[in-house]
């Protein structure tokens, strides 16, 4: 029997989507809370990780675009901002291009990862990671990433 929902359940499939696609980005946002949420009160686990990975997926797709676009040279204000983080993340960035640079596409399935998932994605853009390849490998990682909470919350009800 689902209980009383949560101010973030009751928005839906719709705000699961929005919720991930902030998530994806760079804000923080507790995405897998709300799609535990949604699934407890009773959303079908399928759906709602499919909405919330492709939310997410075009959450990460703003970050990748944002690299390609700062790697060019252009952002003005957001790119200078970029280049400070990149600068102030030193020698974790170099890590995590450099992983991209020797392990290609398939190291963006670590973009599940808090925090360091979106370096993942951010990175991608940098070192110029091709369209397709980019969408895979990321989808794969942050959907898997929701599988793993639907079926944990499917588990414990």
């Amino acid at each position: 029997m689902p209980a009383e929902p949560s101010i973030l359940s009751t928005w839906g499939l719709p705000g699961m989507f929005f919720v991930a696609m902030l998530a994806g980005s760079v804000v923080p946002v507790p995405s897998e809370a709300m799609l535990a949420a949604l699934i407890y009160n009773g959303t079908p686990p399928v759906m709602a990780t499919v909405v919330a990975t492709v939310g997410n997926v075009l959450g990460a797709v703003t970050l990748y675009i944002l690299g390609q676009w700062v790697s060019r040279g252009g952002g003005g204000a957001v790119g200078r901002w970029v280049a400070r983080r990149r600068e102030k993340e030193g020698p974790r960035m170099a890590r995590v291009e450099a992983n991209l640079r020797t392990w290609g596409a398939p190291a963006l399935l670590m973009s599940w990862l808090p925090i360091l998932g979106d370096a993942f994605v951010l990175a991608g853009g940098f070192v110029g990671v091709r369209p397709f390849p980019f969408v895979v490998f990321v989808t794969l990682g942050k959907g898997l990433r929701y599988a793993f909470v639907a079926l944990s919350t499917t588990a414990a009800m």
